[in-house]
Order: structure tokens, then sequence, then C-alpha cells
């Protein structure tokens, strides 16, 4: 699909729209375009999910992967039209994938009710994440425009952080632990985590005003 195509267009959100219109119909090229767009997104997701479960067994770049060629096979069967609707779909893939992988780490083929809905709260918990007050605050003025899809934007730049920041965040946020418990986890002083928190969003706010 060419820009050229989306002409008349206003906005972020409209080109998503149209593009997620291409791709239902048959358009590969703008398929590709939009699954780019929310690689990041599905990235964070992933290692939100892998967080809990099975950290250092599967890499979140390769779930990502598996993601977008699961919606290129499926691209057919997505009826919704919004970038939140695309967001959701890809989520539901991400969490099958998920599902998919513990199961073989844990030897097992049989589903697990508990362990499905517990991948689920992961993934609601690190999308509601992206979608909180918390992209508001780091969202500049100039990028109000794109509010729809801050959340691609917060994931992006999540995934750019260093380690310490990004672990830091998504235990305060996502999991939301007690600094108490995020020093236990990450083997630091309380002291420590807090000023690391403080300097992680610092950065989250500088990285989101240079996108």
């Amino acid at each position: 699909m060419t820009d050229d195509s989306l002409s008349g267009q206003d906005g972020t959100a409209d080109r998503t729209s149209a593009l997620i219109c291409a791709a239902r119909a048959g358009d590969s090229e703008a398929l590709g375009d939009l699954l780019d767009g929310y690689r990041k997104y599905v990235v964070f997701l992933a290692r939100a999910g892998l967080h809990n479960h099975m950290r250092g067994k599967a890499d979140p770049s390769d779930l990502a992967q598996e993601v977008c060629l699961a919606a290129h096979g499926n691209i057919a069967e997505f009826r919704g039209e919004s970038a939140e609707e695309f967001a959701g779909w890809l989520r539901g893939i991400l969490s099958n994938i998920l599902a998919m992988h513990v199961r073989k780490f844990l030897g097992t083929q049989k589903r697990d009710p508990r362990l499905e809905q517990s991948l689920n709260a992961s993934l609601a918990s690190a999308s509601g994440f992206l979608h909180s007050r918390i992209a508001g605050d780091v969202t500049s003025p100039s990028q109000q425009f794109a509010r729809n899809e801050a959340f691609l934007q917060l994931a992006g730049a999540l995934e750019s952080l260093p380690e310490d920041y990004r672990q830091v965040i998504v235990l305060r946020h996502v999991d939301g632990m007690l600094f108490a418990d995020v020093a236990k986890a990450m083997g630091r002083s309380v002291d420590s985590v807090e000023k690391l928190w403080v300097r992680g969003l610092a950065k989250l706010k500088t990285t989101m005003g240079e996108g």
C-alpha cells in the first residue's frame, strides 16, 4: 500500500485504520507496515508474559516474530478496524503462543486453564499499563495528535531503555510491586531502586520526547 493511497487521511489513527482495511483486503505490504508498527508492542508484552513464567527460556523478539507470522496467516479472521482492536487481536495470538511454549517447557501437552488465565492476566496488565495515565504523563504536547496510539510509542520507548530501567518500571507499574518487593526481586536496596525508578521514568520521558 502506498502513501499516495492514504492521501486525504488525517492523522496517524486514520492511517492505521486504512492499513488495517487494506491488510484485511489482502494487501500484504499494508499488513507488513502494520506489523512493523506493532512489533515493539508485542515484544514488550512477550517480555512481561515471560517474566513470571519462563524468563530466560525464550526470546521475546522470537515470540514477536511468531506472532507476526501467525498474523500473516490469519489476517482474514480479524474483524476489527481500530488500532486498539488490532492490538487486542495480536495480544490474543501472543497469549496462545506463550501458552504453547510454557506447556512445552513444562513437558506437558495438556491445556491448563489456570496457566492460560495467568498468562492472559499478565498480558492484560502490561497492555493496561501502556494505556494508563503514565502514557499521557510521558507524552509531550507536540505528540497529542497521536494520543490514540501513544501506547505504541510508549512500548517502543520502553524497549529502548537499559534493562535495569525497564525492569524497575515493569515491576513497579505492571506487576504492582511495592518498592521493598522490587528491591528484593532486583537484589538491590530500597533506596537504590527508588532512585533507579526516578531515573528510569525521566529517561522514558526524554525518549518519548525524542520520538
